[in-house]
């Protein structure tokens, strides 16, 4: 499966590297030239530019507890769905909703979009291999957003980089240090991105191609669209004053990596076919 992206991952990681070593010596110019944190454009991608990761527990909780047959799994599964979906929930009201009416609505709607997943689920019956390799690749985003989660929010405090738009509410560019100086835990997290790093789980695509065989061409598509959507979203937090250069392409880094060593662990404990699945229904 890898191989298919090969020629991709190769021009990710030099992209990533070009990135940085740019970012060393114009992180600080950059956000200067792009600050304009009215932009409407900006905003809406601030609101909603991480939504792959905030789906993933929702669709793959309702795809892990009907497909599972263990019954501790089919319970981790209704939690992931239910929770994920109250998170979901919160997430969009924050940016919809005034504060005080926000919170409420937002768990409500979650949970009822949760619970709506779970009754269209039982009518979705799918049957053969395709039910173990979709049970699996369900339990393969839960375990992908997690770990980017821990890994970049972990190396947020350990570095205590301060965001652009605070230095600009300081009055002073004294408090900026490039991306490769940790400043140890002081309460500030630039780096890396964490908006960057919940829109790359949209790599998850990378797998479609093992869940159905009308995906089994779509090799290019399952990286580009992935790849767009995380670029716009890091040019967005630039343009926010949120995050620099080399914070963005860190966060994307860090969970395109995560996915693809997924992906390779997959293969090699042979938990998903070298070949495509036909579709089965039952």
């Amino acid at each position: 499966m890898l191989k298919k992206y090969k020629t991709y991952i190769i021009l990710f990681y030099v992209l990533a590297a070009a990135a940085l070593v740019t970012a060393a010596f114009t992180d600080l110019k950059i956000d200067i030239a792009l600050n304009n944190p009215q932009s409407p454009f900006c905003k809406w991608f601030e609101a909603m530019g991480e939504m792959p990761a905030r789906l993933i527990c929702p669709v793959a909780g309702t795809m892990i507890f009907y497909l599972a047959e263990n019954k501790l799994l089919k319970c981790f599964g209704f939690v992931f769905d239910i929770g994920g979906s109250a998170y979901l929930g919160w997430h969009i009201s924050r940016y919809l909703f005034i504060e005080e009416n926000g919170f409420a609505f937002g768990i409500i709607f979650g949970i009822c979009v949760g619970i709506t997943a779970l009754i269209i689920g039982q009518y979705i019956h799918v049957g053969g291999d395709l039910r173990n390799v979709l049970l699996t690749l369900a339990i393969a985003g839960v375990i992908v957003m997690f770990a980017q989660s821990g890994v970049i929010e972990s190396v947020k405090m350990l570095w205590g980089r301060v965001r652009f738009r605070d230095l600009l509410k300081n009055g002073s560019y004294d408090r900026f240090t490039p991306w490769y100086h940790p400043n140890g835990i002081n309460g500030n997290k630039s780096f890396p991105s964490g908006h960057t790093a919940s829109a790359a789980t949209a790599y998850l695509m990378m797998l479609l191609p093992f869940a159905s065989v009308k995906w089994k061409k779509a090799y290019h598509a399952c990286f580009l669209i992935p790849f767009v959507h995380t670029s716009v979203v890091a040019f967005t937090r630039m343009v926010m004053g949120a995050h620099y250069l080399s914070d963005v392409t860190m966060g994307g880094t860090v969970c395109f990596t995560v996915v693809i060593v997924t992906i390779y662990v997959l293969e090699k404990k042979n938990l998903i076919p070298k070949e495509i699945p036909q579709n089965k229904t039952e």
